[in-house]
């Protein structure tokens, strides 16, 4: 079903929305932070659709696919136009635990109208709203500090920052990379260990 926040269309993800998304991740400014992990196979892009469409599935609530519900007076930004995907996916830690993953990638047309802390407000309501006993979590790397301030408008506060895994700062081509994870509640131990291990 539908959802709308003042300017966004929030739909579940389809098969028809590959293209348009892929164009999105294949796009070497949403990976400024992260250049070795841009996503250069539609397959991938597929596979993530198909995952966000299983959490709606099995949990109430996934990530959506974006869509600009009214005009905005932005050049090149119709109603209706694809801006990216976004939300929460609830992910199983290994402390037995669950936590609500919060993530966003917008298209770099739509960048500086906040419409990635739009959707990041709306999304920690939803998934208080569906299981307020989950935390909601948001894994940033110290290369994109614009998403750590979407998350924190959102709601969430920095609960641990330190170096980032081996390979992850490989991939962003720094060596002194810093992981931040914010969180909207206090977390248990295990649960910040686990996702610490995860770099």
């Amino acid at each position: 079903m539908m959802e709308m926040t003042r300017r966004l269309i929030l739909d579940k993800p389809v098969p028809g929305d590959v293209d348009a998304v892929f164009a999105i991740a294949n796009d070497p400014r949403t990976w400024s932070h992260l250049p070795e992990a841009r996503v250069t196979d539609p397959g991938q892009t597929a596979a993530l659709l198909a995952m966000f469409h299983a959490g709606w599935e099995a949990n109430g609530l996934a990530a959506w696919v974006l869509r600009l519900g009214s005009d905005e007076g932005l050049p090149g930004l119709a109603p209706g136009r694809l801006l990216g995907t976004g939300g929460v996916n609830l992910i199983q830690t290994g402390a037995e635990t669950e936590v609500w993953n919060l993530g966003y990638r917008l298209e770099p047309a739509c960048w500086g109208h906040g419409f990635a802390t739009e959707l990041a407000t709306y999304a920690v309501e939803r998934a208080r709203a569906t299981r307020k006993d989950v935390p909601v979590i948001a894994r940033v790397l110290s290369t994109n500090p614009s998403s750590a301030k979407v998350a924190q408008k959102a709601g969430l506060q920095l609960r641990w920052e330190g170096p980032a895994a081996v390979q992850t700062a490989a991939a962003a081509g720094e060596a002194a990379l810093t992981r931040l994870i914010l969180a909207d509640r206090e977390l248990e131990p295990g649960v910040l260990e686990w996702l610490v291990s995860r770099g």
